[in-house]
């Protein structure tokens, strides 16, 4: 016999048990999920844009440092060279001591105005360099440029300037081979405050563009640096042109949603926005150089810095369904452990509907409200099989004295049958007496001068003797009529 429905089975104590503490369940989880991660992706988010912000401080720190030791190197020799500009000889030893001294410096130029010393022709330039195969040989040559060097960045930007500026990178040939450089130039003046020329340090990218390009605080990020013209300085080779137009048209169009960060990075702002690059959405970090006036920047996609994030978000969602059914499992098994006995009080309730009353109900030695339930369920089905007991025993008294009265019943039908025959037959006896006699008083009548005195005497005897008869009948019959009221009565 099939224990419970379909429909049962949705609407059981058992199933309503789990679908409730399930379903509250999951509302809280949700509830605190939702709020774990709201916070989670807060504080994921201000970590990461602090991390950026630590890395890009912390390497502006660094490169400035470099720059200032740079710097503080050429304002001494700067000081050195204006003291002594009426000794252009020793030009070149001064190139080589700021070399020797710092290492940071690739290579070192003298160069000034034409015609400040006629001695040595129009031009003047001193120019000290290391040597490609060993940084620790210094080479000094004179006007060794192969271009004319007031054409150069690093020599008509701060004579232009009037001040000492550092030049954004430049490609520089030297013994057919090409670097980017940068270089500090500082203009020199005379005693009557004349612009004479230029003194410029020059220093490899390459160290500059390695540290930036290392920048990388999440898996997928990259660096670049911005010069004061906006124009990228550095970038990943292969983000070259993507960046480039990027740039562009930020800087071109106001309604592009990386315009301000352009803007920002070229005027020397601290800060940080969104841009999309390719439909894809970017954080973007920047910092300027306090001395170059550069800005050094971070692009690190959004699925980077909330990796983490989806991560322990999936990890959380499928840990949460996996809790989620053990608990529902779990509740299932409990509540089917402990709400068994209501099973089986349900399979007896549906025997006793069936009349089967053999099988009674264990007794529970548990004392919960479910033990209790199930021992008075089985006390009344012991009351209710004793009440049937009786019952069925009163019943069969019945049906014994219903056959009884069946058989008395019929046994007085018969009685009173033959009641009736013998009222009947009385009747007809009666009847033929009462006949008798009227016939002997009529025929008495009619012949009564002619009959003689014996014949008189023999229809009187006649008479007296139908008339016993009718007597005796109508006796008998008045003793069953007595009869009978009695027993009705």
């Amino acid at each position: 016999m099939k224990r419970i429905t379909e429909e049962q089975s949705r609407n059981s104590l058992t199933t309503q048990v789990v679908l409730w503490v399930v379903g509250f369940v999951s509302v809280l989880f949700i509830t605190a999920l939702f709020i774990m991660f709201h916070h989670a992706r807060e504080s994921i988010y201000l970590e990461a844009m602090e991390k950026a912000r630590q890395t890009l401080h912390t390497t502006e720190l660094r490169i400035d440092n470099t720059l200032k030791e740079v710097e503080t190197a050429t304002r001494s020799l700067h000081w050195t060279i204006e003291k002594r500009l009426n000794r252009p000889e020793i030009m070149d030893s001064l190139c080589r001591q700021l070399l020797r001294e710092n290492p940071h410096i690739q290579s070192c130029a003298i160069a000034f105005e034409p015609g400040v010393y006629p001695q040595y022709g129009t031009f003047r330039e001193v120019n000290a360099y290391r040597s490609h195969t060993d940084s620790t040989q210094i080479i000094a040559e004179e006007n060794a440029g192969q271009q004319l060097y007031t054409r150069q960045k690093w020599y008509f930007i701060p004579l232009h300037n009037e001040k000492p500026i550092w030049i954004d990178p430049y490609v520089e040939e030297e013994d057919g081979e090409k670097t980017i450089v940068t270089a500090y130039g500082m203009p020199l003046h005379n005693k009557e405050g004349e612009l004479v020329g230029v003194l410029s340090a020059h220093i490899s990218m390459k160290w500059f563009a390695d540290l930036v390009l290392s920048l990388r605080p999440f898996p997928n990020s990259h660096a670049l640096v911005m010069g004061t013209d906006g124009h990228l300085i550095i970038h990943p080779d292969s983000t070259q042109e993507e960046h480039e137009a990027f740039f562009t048209e930020a800087f071109n169009d106001p309604t592009n949603e990386g315009h301000l960060a352009a803007i920002s990075m070229k005027t020397g702002h601290i800060g940080h926005s969104e841009i999309y690059i390719d439909g894809k959405q970017n954080f973007i970090f920047y910092h300027p150089f306090e001395n170059a006036g550069w800005s050094v920047a971070i692009v690190c996609p959004e699925s980077d810095i909330f990796g983490s994030y989806y991560s322990l978000w999936r990890y959380t969602l499928v840990i949460s369904l996996i809790g989620l059914l053990l608990l529902a499992l779990f509740c299932l098994f409990i509540s089917h452990q402990q709400l068994k006995p209501l099973q089986q009080l349900v399979d007896a309730a549906r025997r006793m509907a069936n009349g089967e009353l053999d099988e009674p109900v264990k007794k529970s030695y548990r004392t919960d409200e479910v033990g209790y339930v199930q021992n008075t369920f089985r006390q009344m089905q012991q009351s209710i099989g004793q009440h049937i007991t009786n019952i069925t025993h009163l019943t069969d008294v019945l049906r014994q004295r219903n056959e009884d009265l069946k058989l008395a019943y019929e046994q007085a039908r018969e009685a009173d049958s033959m009641k009736d025959a013998v009222i009947l037959n009385m009747s007809d006896r009666m009847e033929q007496s009462v006949k008798t006699i009227h016939a002997t008083v009529d025929e008495f009548r009619q012949h009564v001068d002619a009959m003689e005195e014996e014949e008189c005497r023999h229809m009187a005897d006649k008479i007296q003797k139908h008339t016993e008869i009718t007597t005796e009948l109508l006796g008998n019959l008045l003793d069953i009529a007595d009869k009978k009221k009695e027993g009705r009565l």
